[in-house]
């Protein structure tokens, strides 16, 4: 049978979904009185209780033929924890596979940078400056791109954030959409870190330019 009910308010239940409604709105609706098919039960001593006092527990409610299954939360929590775990996995490789990739990015690009400048760094080494001025010269475009790049990352970040979270979500489970603020402090010092690396390999790229030959290179 199917009817017709207002809904009155909307609660968040992340693994599986439900409808509440009490007895007598079940019996306004359906003119008769609601059979009950799961039934939610604590035991004493519950956190003392092993798992072969739960085995007997559930053996005999089973004996009695008018129960089906018996589950216990914490298996039902476990499971949940099984699946998360799972996807945190896959997470790990995500987040480890776009640092990779910001590392590559970022020493190619710098990579470039210095072998098409090679005469233009080897002059500024004849007139006298330091490899760290050189060095500075030259990263402070590596910082530009990385300021640059983790800003534009953040606002695209959350709106891909949400596509693959409503992509991955099914009918049983639901993820949550926010975003936490550490997420976004741990994300930015990672791209930071990935980025004072590069210029760090590349200060001892700067200090191995031959101004000689540099110089002697043709355009």
């Amino acid at each position: 049978d199917t009817t017709t009910a207002e809904i009155y308010a909307c609660v968040e239940n992340y693994p599986n979904h439900y409808i509440y409604m009490s007895k007598s709105l079940y019996r306004q609706l359906f003119g008769e009185e609601p059979e009950y098919n799961i039934m939610a039960f604590g035991t004493k001593n519950r956190e003392q209780m092993s798992e072969e006092g739960q085995n007997r527990l559930a053996q005999k409610l089973l004996a009695t033929n008018a129960v089906m299954s018996v589950k216990y939360k914490d298996e039902m929590i476990a499971t949940m924890n099984s699946m998360l775990n799972a996807l945190n996995s896959v997470i790990g490789v995500l987040i480890v596979s776009a640092g990779a990739l910001a590392f590559v990015v970022l020493y190619n690009l710098n990579n470039i940078n210095i072998s098409e400048r090679k005469r233009e760094l080897a002059t500024l080494k004849v007139l006298g400056f330091f490899d760290g001025e050189v060095s500075s010269y030259v990263n402070r475009e590596n910082i530009l791109l990385t300021l640059i790049g983790t800003g534009a990352g953040v606002f695209l970040g959350m709106a891909l954030h949400r596509f693959i979270i409503v992509t991955a979500e099914v009918d049983m489970l639901m993820f949550g959409r926010m975003i936490a603020g550490k997420s976004y402090l741990y994300s930015i010092l990672i791209t930071f870190a990935f980025s004072a690396v590069v210029n760090g390999v590349m200060f001892f790229k700067l200090r191995g330019i031959d101004m000689i030959e540099s110089l002697k290179s043709v355009e």
